[in-house]
């Protein structure tokens, strides 16, 4: 089963952040959570003029739904091997890093998922500022799991800048008055995938 919720999105103008394995984050954004939103995820903007948004928030029903049919059969995201098949789900057979994030109600069960960086097999953005506004834009009560796929064939491990991101998400979530909950890295492959949970190596 394919759960058709990815949705890449470009990093917005000046956003402070970081390359997984290159370079360090910087400076976290700290915008403040609206309130009774509902469930949104990030798109990258679309072709028209030539001066447009490079981030667009817009309600995406079918990808929603898609995802939330695949969370209502696992149940409360309360255990990273539960969360690890919802995201090893929806990357598939995903051949470059990506970043992004899971947001979650009170219950723990899904409430959005956003892709919010893309990079190469090596390599990727890990961007604090549209990663916090994609939380954000949900009201995601419930706390967030960031997550990032390395795609290199062998178990899933962290390298020393994976600790300094997951670090460094943990302070910008905290400055918005959300719970990191869990930093989750995907490797192997499409055959076989492993993952790394930073929540149950006791590293969060």
């Amino acid at each position: 089963m394919s759960c058709a919720c990815r949705t890449p999105v470009r990093r917005a103008p000046f956003a402070e952040g970081a390359t997984i394995g290159r370079l360090r984050i910087r400076e976290a954004v700290r915008p403040r959570a609206p309130r009774n939103v509902e469930p949104v995820v990030l798109a990258g903007a679309k072709s028209g003029t030539r001066c447009r948004p490079f981030i667009i928030v817009q309600k995406d029903p079918d990808k929603f739904a898609a995802c939330n049919a695949l969370a209502d059969e696992i149940g409360p995201l309360n255990d990273p091997k539960k969360a690890f098949r919802l995201i090893e789900d929806a990357i598939g057979d995903e051949v470059n890093e990506v970043f992004g994030v899971l947001m979650l109600d009170l219950h723990q069960r899904m409430k959005g998922m956003a892709e919010t960086g893309r990079g190469e097999p090596t390599s990727v953005m890990a961007p604090i500022g549209p990663t916090v506004q994609a939380v954000l834009g949900t009201g995601a009560e419930g706390g967030a799991i960031i997550f990032h796929v390395h795609p290199s064939g062998i178990e899933a491990y962290p390298s020393d800048a994976d600790i300094e991101t997951t670090e460094a998400f943990a302070d910008a979530f905290a400055a918005s008055e959300v719970r990191l909950l869990d930093h989750i890295i995907i490797g192997g492959d499409a055959r076989r995938r492993s993952y790394y949970s930073f929540r149950e190596d006791g590293g969060i």
